[in-house]
């Protein structure tokens, strides 16, 4: 539980930074990060990769930065830049609470009307991030990605109050004759 919620504390810090400070830095951006189409939120299947902590959600930055988050209750930070018009390259470091980081590479291309992306990554684990010993780059895996949408909410097909139902109160006890 503490470290679900040092996960979560550090997430919000790190979301904090960026909207008080990162703002400015999306202006003096080249223009090629803020209108490509890589840019934005996205849903991410891999193979190989666990359904049981499938998809993966990321974000692609108008100022280069990029966020990584799995179902092992990891996030991973790190950096994405065009390679052309359609395509990107990503990398991100995940912290682990093991002996190694794990690095991320990915090459991908958005499909023509910019909703989903397909590509190929590679895992490192980084066992001195000083600079020594590595697995070597570990792959290659492909990659899916289809963008999330804003949404207004529809209608309700259920309250909160019956899908989360409360449980009953203990009886009363009885005394005893």
């Amino acid at each position: 539980m503490r470290r679900t919620s040092l996960l979560w504390l550090s997430a919000v810090i790190v979301f904090g930074v960026l909207l008080i400070g990162g703002g400015r830095l999306v202006a003096a951006q080249d223009a090629s990060l803020a209108d490509h189409p890589a840019k934005g939120a996205w849903s991410v299947a891999s193979d190989p990769g666990d359904t049981e902590f499938s998809p993966r959600l990321a974000i692609l930055s108008a100022d280069g930065s990029a966020f990584f988050v799995s179902g092992y209750e990891t996030t991973g930070v790190g950096r994405w830049e065009p390679t052309s018009d359609t395509a990107a390259i990503v990398s991100f470091t995940v912290v682990t609470d093991g002996p190694a980081q794990i690095v991320i590479r990915a090459s991908i291309e958005t499909a023509p009307d910019g909703e989903s992306f397909t590509g190929t990554f590679t895992i490192e684990a980084v066992f001195d991030p000083a600079g020594g010993s590595t697995s070597g780059e570990i792959g290659p895996g492909t990659i899916e990605g289809t963008r999330l949408l804003a949404e207004a909410p529809g209608t309700p097909a259920m309250t909160f109050e019956e899908f989360f139902p409360q449980p009953e109160g203990t009886p009363e006890a009885t005394p005893a004759t």
